[in-house]
């Protein structure tokens, strides 16, 4: 199984602002999916765990060229594979390397009933 790594920025969070970003719920709804697949994927926001971002030498390397706006940043087995946006749920499908065996429509499509995006 591959690695994946998402690096966040500060307040990167689905309900860390008064306004609820459907792109953030549809994303939370996918690392649920993940996980009831078997798919591992880890998490670092900046704010809560800034050793991560700086003992990283690509993540580090990143933010001296990008900078912190560039953020979320997304390495599979340690590449880069995106980088300004979360991914969506084929995205983790493709990197996880993992065969799953549920369809999307197994899975809700996010803990609020809001739709996927495209």
């Amino acid at each position: 199984m591959n690695t994946i790594s998402i690096y966040e920025p500060a307040g990167c969070c689905a309900t860390s602002s008064v306004a609820v970003d459907e792109k953030s719920l549809a994303f939370n709804a996918d690392m649920d999916w993940c996980k009831a697949q078997g798919i591992r994927v880890e998490r670092f926001n900046l704010l809560k765990q800034p050793a991560a971002f700086v003992s990283n030498t690509v993540v580090k390397d990143f933010l001296t060229t990008s900078g912190q706006q560039s953020l979320p940043l997304v390495l599979v087995n340690g590449q880069i594979v995106l980088a300004g946006r979360l991914p969506v749920r084929d995205e983790l499908k493709r990197w996880s390397g993992v065969d799953v065996a549920k369809s999307d429509e197994d899975f809700p499509p996010s803990c609020c009933n809001v739709p996927r995006m495209p």
